[in-house]
């Protein structure tokens, strides 16, 4: 069985967005979405209400890919992961608690986490 066989849905939606070096912001409404034109479109999900019913979900999934060594999230304030600290361990449950670490909320104050494979998580994939 691939790595890929092995995930859960949510966690499938969770790695594709950390390979893509994507926002954390972008995971559920990812999994929320559907494509159009043969599946060669892909588009996010948008109903807000949905993502923070999921949050709670999401969290855990989040939190259990990192405490396997697949996952590490980062809060850059210049979009390159590399120049953003590491978080610890109290850093990285408060930052998955944040709802404004989840939503795209237009107006609000929203938190720009990024998605990053662990070097575990790039030879599991490349098997």
């Amino acid at each position: 069985m691939s790595f890929w066989e092995e995930l859960g849905p949510e966690e499938y939606w969770v790695m594709i967005n950390t390979i893509e070096e994507a926002y954390l912001n972008g995971v559920i409404s990812d999994f929320l979405g559907h494509s159009e034109r043969c599946g060669t479109v892909w588009i996010p999900g948008t109903d807000e209400e949905a993502i923070r019913q999921l949050i709670p979900r999401f969290r855990r999934v989040v939190r259990d890919l990192i405490d396997r060594d697949l996952v590490e999230i980062r809060e850059p304030c210049n979009a390159i992961f590399d120049d953003a600290p590491e978080l610890d361990d109290g850093e990285v449950d408060e930052v998955l608690a944040d709802p404004g670490s989840w939503l795209r909320a237009h107006g609000s104050v929203n938190r720009m986490v990024m998605l990053m494979p662990t070097p575990r998580a790039d030879r599991l994939i490349s098997r």
